[in-house]
């Protein structure tokens, strides 16, 4: 990796890590809106954002900003829809995003698989977890217990369920790239996926009914909210869909037994390298 890369995404990784700690620049600025500025200095010097880039994504930022102050239901449907083009990467935002493996097959019958380091996306998940973060006592090891218990039940349920349809197979492997795959996975990809789809819709769905149909919102916010998850990911196809969709359920679900959105960002990253190491990744080719 070159220099505009270390210096692009090692500042978002520290934005990122940032928003877990209480420091404030002149006690008013949170350290992580410091170092997401920085991040997106460096991607425009080195040609990864471009000025509207810049101009859309700090919008965006003061929007997710005053939906937390005000919790307006205009602001929540302005912020999912401002996000759609930041995550799914649209080229009009003018961002040039880090391609760190491109189209390699892990094995003989997997689909080509490509990795990208997503300054766009990543930014999204800053934004929603920083403005609406709060800085509770967390009981860790019963955090982690519900986290594993957790991915138990799910993994044995959905590599069945995977392996059945035909969308994978049991293909252990240790790929080298896999240090960097876990940071940029946990870091940027079930960051922004857990904060737009965990912390902001169902938890938005949640409060909403909870107030006046308290039996239902549960139910109501897990669903919609896993639903939403799935069809995001369209671009796999329908059975991709479908699969999404059950494992949203199970991050939804540890979310909201443990009201933390590391549990379900850890839930995350460790169903996908258990995918990763020991299953057909991406998919099996048709």
């Amino acid at each position: 990796m070159d220099t505009s890369v270390i210096l692009t995404y090692g500042s978002l990784w520290v934005a990122v890590m940032s928003i877990w700690l209480p420091n404030k620049v002149f006690n008013k600025i949170p350290l992580w809106v410091l170092f997401l500025v920085v991040s997106f200095v460096f991607a425009f010097v080195y040609d990864r954002a471009s000025i509207v880039s810049f101009v859309y994504t700090g919008i965006f930022g003061c929007i997710v900003y005053r939906y937390y102050q005000k919790k307006q239901l205009f602001l929540f449907f302005l912020v999912l829809l401002l996000s759609i083009p930041l995550l799914f990467h649209f080229s009009v935002m003018g961002f040039d995003n880090y391609r760190y493996l491109d189209t390699i097959t892990l094995s003989e019958n997997s689909t080509p698989y490509s990795l990208y380091f997503n300054l766009d996306k990543t930014a999204v998940g800053i934004f929603i977890i920083g403005f609406s973060f709060q800085s509770l006592k967390v009981d860790v090891l019963a955090m982690l217990k519900q986290v594993v218990i957790t991915f138990l039940i799910m993994a044995l349920l959905f590599f069945v369920l995977a392996t059945v349809l035909g969308y994978s197979k049991f293909e252990p492997k240790l790929p080298h790239f896999t240090p960097v795959w876990i940071v940029v996975n946990l870091f940027f990809t079930c960051l922004a996926e857990e904060a737009i789809f965990r912390r902001l819709i169902q938890q938005r769905i949640f409060d909403s009914l909870s107030k006046s149909h308290a039996k239902y919102a549960f139910g109501l916010s897990l669903i919609v909210a896993s639903l939403a998850f799935g069809l995001a990911h369209f671009n796999g196809g329908v059975m991709y869909i479908g699969l999404a969709s059950v494992a949203g359920l199970f991050y939804g679900y540890v979310y909201y037994r443990t009201k933390r959105i590391e549990s379900a960002m850890f839930l995350h990253v460790l169903f996908n390298l258990t995918h990763l190491l020991l299953f057909t990744y991406p998919s099996l080719a048709s």
